[in-house]
């Protein structure tokens, strides 16, 4: 994949979430049923959900950031670039209400990473370790694009420390893999996948590439990982 490619995607409020009045629920409800037409290829029916999901609760970070991911899609598949000057202002909106939200994080770096603004890019995700040095995902997304711009070495150290942060996040495991992986490490790639794996079986993946890096150890050499740009790899889902 290119490395001015960019993959959105939509998310919902997490069922862990306290959610404490008849509008959030109403909201979360919106989000759900504007992904599933997102998903189905109903844009314009996606949009209205979500923003009936703002109308029924304005500060839902989910919502602003669905939308903008909705509007991003809309300005690639149309060449609109207004639509993805939309895109930006919503991502952004939805940080300011919820600085932790990855997603929107993850969605504005990539895209001034593709509207040329490469240097904004890492300062927006420098900033926001700064803010949150607790939280292992500005880390993470520090690695991505430093490993899209060539610098694997960097990319482990900010793993590292990610993993420091939180051991056990399957998240992290994942994209360490991948970066040992690239490095020839293939041992500690297994290690870091097989923990992954582990922690949340749904990945398959991450399985696969179990499988593979098992039967080259073993000597059963097969195609090597797609090298794919971090901002589309499935690495660091």
């Amino acid at each position: 994949m290119d490395k001015n490619q960019i993959i959105v995607g939509l998310c919902v409020a997490a069922l862990g979430v306290s959610l404490s009045t008849g509008c959030s629920l109403a909201a979360r409800k919106h989000n759900v049923t504007g992904t599933s037409l997102f998903e189905s290829g109903q844009t314009s029916r996606a949009i209205n959900e979500f923003q009936t999901a703002l109308a029924r609760d304005n500060r839902n970070a989910d919502a602003w950031y669905n939308l903008g991911a909705t509007y991003y899609a809309l300005g690639k598949q149309g060449n609109n670039r207004a639509w993805i000057d939309q895109s930006e202002t919503l991502f952004r909106q939805a940080i300011s209400i919820d600085d932790k939200h990855a997603d929107a994080h993850r969605a504005l770096a990539a895209l001034l990473v593709e509207t040329g603004r490469e240097r904004f890019a890492f300062d927006l995700l420098q900033t926001w370790k700064s803010r949150q040095p607790g939280l292992s995902d500005p880390l993470v997304e520090l690695a991505r694009l430093h490993q899209e711009y060539g610098d694997v070495n960097r990319a482990s150290d900010y793993l590292a420390d990610a993993m420091r942060i939180d051991t056990n996040n399957p998240r992290v495991l994942k994209a360490m893999g991948h970066v040992r992986e690239r490095q020839g490490q293939l041992a500690m790639a297994l290690d870091n996948y097989s923990r992954s794996y582990q922690l949340d079986n749904r990945q398959l993946d991450v399985a696969a590439r179990i499988n593979e890096i098992q039967a080259r150890l073993a000597g059963n050499t097969g195609p090597a990982q797609p090298n794919t740009g971090p901002l589309g790899n499935p690495a660091y889902r």
